[in-house]
C-alpha cells in the first residue's frame, strides 16, 4: 500500500517550486537514473528549472538514455539554492551521497521511493513498497496530474528502463499486473524497447564476459546446495583489467541452479567489500543486508563493509544466510 503523502500532495509541492535539484541513489541503476532524467524532463516541460545530479559515476550500459548530457556527475553547484529537492529511490537521506549543502538550503524535500524499508525524511514522502520500481510510481504520478500529462517518447524510454531493470526483464517476483500495465503503456507511448534490450541485456564487453567466466569458476555451493557464494578478489579484477562495476548480472546466474535459494557475490575493492544478494523464492535478502547495514528488496539487496578482509565478510554472511535458510523451513 501507499504510505505517507498522496500524488496530489506531491503535485502541490512541485507546483510551488520553480528551481529543482533532482537525484537518485549513489551508483545509479536503470531505475534511479531513468527516473532522474524523466522527472527533470517533465519539470522543464512545466517551465521549471531542473538540475539533474548523479554520483559517483554512471555505468556505460546506461549511456544510451535520452537526456544523459544534462546529468551533472559529481558536480554540485558551488552555492546551491533550490526551491525543491527531489530524491528518487533513496531509502534514507544519505543514499544520494553527500548532499547536505543542497538539502540545507532547499525549502522543500520530496522523497519518492519503493523500498520495503524506507525513511520518511522528506517534507513530502510518497513511498510505495508494493511498486516494482520507482519508475512505476513516477508513471502513476504522470497519470495523477490534473492536466493529464503523459510521458514523451524519451521520458517513456527512461521510465521503461527503470521498470524492466528492476523487475529483471519481468522475471522477478515484483513483476505485478500493475508493473506490466505500466510497461505496456510506456511502450505505447514510444519507449525504445529494442534499444533498451540490445544495450542493457545483449551487449557485453570481452572483459565482462571473461569476468563472468572467472566468477562462475569460483562459485561455491553451501548448505545442501541452497546457498551460492562467489568471491572476486582484487587479483581477479586485475587479471582482466576489470573494475567492480563490470559485474552486473553475475549474482543472478547461480539462481538458475535448481535448489539454490540465495546467491551472493562478494567483491573485494581497495577500501571495502561490496556484496550483492539475490533470492529465488523464500528468503528475504533485504533482511540479510540490513544485518550488515545495507538494504534493498526481498529478492535483491546489497551492502558494503569496510575494514574487514573479504574472507571474514564471507564467513559472517554465510552464518546469517544459514540461519535464514533454517528459519525458512
Amino acid at each position: 500500500m501507499n504510505k505517507y503523502d498522496s500524488f496530489q500532495q506531491v503535485w502541490q509541492a512541485i507546483e510551488k517550486g520553480q528551481s529543482f535539484f533532482v537525484a537518485g541513489h549513489l551508483n545509479p541503476d536503470g531505475d534511479s537514473l531513468g527516473c532522474t532524467l524523466a522527472v527533470c524532463s517533465l519539470l522543464e516541460r512545466l517551465g521549471k528549472e531542473a538540475y539533474a545530479y548523479a554520483s559517483p559515476a554512471i555505468g556505460k550500459d546506461l549511456f544510451f538514455l535520452p537526456g544523459l548530457p544534462k546529468i551533472h556527475v559529481n558536480e554540485l553547484p558551488p552555492k546551491p539554492q533550490f526551491d525543491t529537492v527531489i530524491l528518487l529511490e533513496c531509502s534514507d537521506r544519505q543514499r544520494g551521497g553527500d548532499l547536505e549543502s543542497v538539502l540545507q538550503n532547499a525549502k522543500t524535500l520530496i522523497n519518492i521511493d519503493h523500498h520495503l524499508v524506507s525513511d520518511a525524511y522528506g517534507d513530502v514522502n510518497h513511498i510505495d513498497s508494493t511498486a516494482s520500481s520507482t519508475a512505476e510510481i513516477i508513471f502513476q504520478l504522470f497519470e495523477a496530474s490534473e492536466n493529464g500529462l503523459l510521458p514523451t517518447p524519451d521520458e517513456a524510454t527512461c521510465l521503461y528502463t527503470g521498470v524492466v531493470t528492476d523487475t529483471g526483464r519481468f522475471l522477478h517476483t515484483n513483476t505485478s499486473a500493475e508493473a506490466l500495465r505500466v510497461a505496456s503503456a510506456l511502450v505505447a507511448l514510444g519507449a525504445d524497447v529494442n534499444k533498451i534490450n540490445q544495450v542493457i541485456y545483449f551487449t557485453k564487453s570481452y572483459t565482462e564476459l571473461k569476468l563472468l567466466g572467472r566468477a562462475l569458476e569460483k562459485m561455491q555451493l553451501l548448505f545442501q546446495n541452497k546457498y551460492s557464494q562467489i568471491i572476486l578478489a582484487q587479483s581477479d579484477f586485475e587479471l582482466f583489467n576489470a573494475v567492480p562495476s563490470q559485474t552486473q548480472g553475475i549474482v543472478s546466474q547461480p539462481t538458475m541452479i535448481p535448489g539454490v535459494e540465495v546467491s551472493a557475490l562478494l567483491k573485494q575493492e581497495p577500501d571495502k567489500v561490496s556484496v550483492n544478494l539475490r533470492s529465488r523464492n523464500h528468503i528475504d535478502v533485504s533482511a540479510i543486508a540490513q544485518h550488515f547495514g545495507g538494504g534493498g528488496h526481498a529478492r535483491a539487496a546489497g551492502f558494503k563493509v569496510s575494514g574487514k578482509p573479504v574472507q571474514l565478510v564471507a564467513e559472517e554472511l554465510a552464518a546469517v544466510v544459514k540461519e535464514a535458510l533454517s528459519n525458512a523451513h
